[in-house]
Parts: structure tokens; C-alpha cells; sequence
């Protein structure tokens, strides 16, 4: 009798032991309007103190140990123009923050420009770090946020907006609101043209470059217009080149986010098409000399000189820029360009070709 009942009670141990570490190890996803003390697997945190997160209009700062980092910020009901803005590059994102009898019960977010709403409103005050509000499944690209104080609030009329974290991808990125995105780079002959998303605030940007990746020997200045349509010329065709942008906001530079290359190519010193659909033109360039500089191109190459011209005019670009002479080219050579100086430019005149 007793050796059956040591072996009931080894069994039950056993079975005791096998249920706690079961347990122990199940992961318990968070829901909406749950505590959230910390990020739960594949996510990470960032508090509502970091200096990516952009805060517009009046906020003020709540102490309580029960927020992260023992503080949070709010914007009472009455700032109508208060918001937070942040970027992020990632899948998936959360706000955390607390609840209360006193908060709207519809808080608009807008994730790239699609806007939603989310509560903050709970019957019992609670001060912990609660789930309020959850979105998966977005691209892996840069996505926008945005939240603000609703314009009627919803329930009561003194409901306060309340943010203590956020959440993203593991693998995800809070992103500077000054850093430009999206840099992409298009190659041309002898030339890149690279376009990146506005930074609102930028009073210029900076282009670095050079051949190889993450080390930069070249840079140029861009206005704060030039983002859709910013030309590199001067480079080497069947060269690859690697770009970076930042932006300087308030006198400072930014970091920079993404890294664009491109390989420039030309015609190989092959004469272009004759010219019979009115897509060429004469460009005549006069120099400060009085020499006269004649180029039968394409209305392509015309335009990318005047762009640069304009560029450069306007304070940024290269001091060169290089036209390719293209049939005009003689003896050993593959290619023959005539790199052309802005400031000994005096005037130039294009022609087009009628159709």
C-alpha cells in the first residue's frame, strides 16, 4: 500500500511539473484595452520622451510609476491643435498608454493618410501601460503617423489625449521627422537623377556620393525644392555610384535613412537617330569668351542640361557639366565630352528640330 501510494504521489508530481512548464512557456497575445508593462516577442518600445517623436501644439508632462520611465504626456481637451507625429519603417505597430473616465472614446490615427480611431475611454481609472490601439499587417515600407485631438469628443466633453510608448517590429525603425525617405536614383548618360520625399521643414538638402557603398568623397547642395528631380552630373558611365541625402532643418544636418545607387551609361559613341520626329534640337552655348559652343542632341540631354542649369542657378549641383559630343567623336577615342563651366556660360540658345 504505501509503495502504491509513493507512486501516486511521484505521478502527480510529475503531471504537476509537466502543467507548470507548459504554462510557463505558452506566449499570451496582448488585446486591446489589456495591461501591456512590456513589449511581448517580435515587438520593441520606444518611449514617448524620444526626440523622433515630433510634438505640435500643448503638451504636458504626467509623473506616475505605473508609466514607462515614470512619465507620460497629455494635451488637454481643449488644444484643439495638438498632435504627435512620428515615422516608423515596419509592419506593425501599437500605443500604449493609460485609461480613464476622462478620455475620448474616439482618438483619431492616420497611418498614411487612412485615418482610424481608437478609444482611451475606460470606466475605471486606470495609470498602467495599456494596449489602445493595434495595427499589423502594413508593408514593410515607411509609414507616417499621426494623433490629434478629436474634434468632438465622444461620451464626455473634457476627455483629455493621453500617450505614454510605442510599439513596432523587432526588426523595425523609429525614423527622424527630419530624415528624408525614399531616395531613389535613376541613371542617364554621364548623369543620375535622384528623387527622395519631401522634408517638411528643410531649408536645404545635402547629396553625398561616391563608388563605393557607405563611403562618400562627392557632395552637392540641393534647395529645399529639389527633391522630385535633383541631377548629378560629371559621373562615368559604367561606373556604380551611392547616394545618401539628408536635410538641414533649423541649421542642422540629419541623419540619412536610405543608401540609392545607380550605374550612369551612355550611347557607347554611337550616333544618335537622325533627327525626323522633332525629339532633337541645337544647343547653342555662348561663353563668357565669346565662343560659341554648337551640340546636335536629343531633347532629353537639352533638358537635363537646362535642369542643371537651373539647379546651379539656384545655389546647388556641380560647377560642371558634361556634354556628350557624340558623333563628333574622332580618332582612338569611345567617347569625347565637353564638360561645360557654369559660371564662364554667358548664354545659351536651344533649337528644336520641327517635326
Amino acid at each position: 500500500m504505501n509503495q502504491m501510494s509513493k507512486k501516486i504521489k511521484l505521478l502527480f508530481g510529475a503531471l504537476v511539473f509537466v502543467f507548470f512548464a507548459l504554462t510557463s512557456t505558452t506566449t499570451y497575445a496582448a488585446s486591446v484595452g489589456g495591461s501591456l508593462t512590456s513589449p511581448e516577442n517580435g515587438w520593441k518600445r520606444y518611449d514617448d520622451s524620444s526626440p523622433k517623436i515630433k510634438y505640435e501644439g500643448i503638451w504636458l508632462d504626467e509623473s506616475n510609476t505605473a508609466f514607462l520611465n515614470g512619465k507620460s504626456k497629455y494635451s488637454k481637451f481643449n488644444n484643439t491643435d495638438s498632435k504627435l507625429v512620428f515615422k516608423f519603417k515596419g509592419t506593425k505597430l501599437r500605443i500604449i498608454g493609460p485609461t480613464n473616465v476622462n478620455k475620448p472614446t474616439e482618438i483619431p490615427i492616420t497611418i498614411d493618410n487612412v485615418t482610424e480611431t481608437f478609444s482611451g475611454y475606460s470606466s475605471n481609472l486606470v495609470y498602467g501601460q495599456i494596449l489602445l490601439y493595434e495595427k499589423t499587417g502594413l508593408s514593410d515600407t515607411v509609414h507616417t503617423v499621426t494623433i490629434e485631438t478629436p474634434p468632438i469628443v465622444a461620451k464626455i466633453q473634457n476627455g483629455d489625449i493621453q500617450f505614454d510608448a510605442i510599439d513596432i517590429d523587432e526588426n523595425g525603425q523609429l525614423i527622424d521627422m527630419n530624415v528624408p525617405i525614399n531616395l531613389k536614383a535613376t541613371p542617364g548618360d554621364s548623369q543620375v537623377t535622384l528623387k527622395w520625399d519631401q522634408t517638411k521643414d528643410a531649408e536645404s538638402y545635402t547629396v553625398k556620393y561616391g563608388t563605393e557603398s557607405g563611403k562618400y568623397t562627392e557632395s552637392a547642395t540641393a534647395t529645399k525644392d529639389a527633391y522630385g528631380n535633383f541631377i548629378i552630373p560629371g559621373l562615368t558611365n559604367g561606373t556604380k555610384y551611392y547616394f545618401v541625402v539628408s536635410a538641414k532643418v533649423n541649421g542642422v544636418d540629419s541623419e540619412y535613412f536610405n543608401e540609392a545607387s545607380a550605374t550612369p551609361q551612355g550611347g557607347g559613341g554611337q550616333p544618335d537617330p537622325e533627327p525626323t520626329t522633332g525629339d532633337r534640337a541645337i544647343l547653342v552655348v555662348t561663353m563668357t569668351t565669346g565662343l560659341e559652343k554648337e551640340f546636335d542632341l536629343s531633347m532629353k540631354e537639352v533638358n537635363d542640361f537646362i535642369s542643371w542649369y537651373e539647379s546651379k542657378q539656384a545655389g546647388s549641383g556641380s560647377a560642371s557639366y558634361a556634354i556628350n559630343k557624340h558623333d563628333n567623336n574622332k580618332g582612338p577615342f569611345s567617347s569625347r565630352k565637353d564638360y561645360m563651366l557654369y559660371d564662364r556660360i554667358l548664354t545659351f540658345e536651344v533649337s528644336e528640330y520641327s517635326k
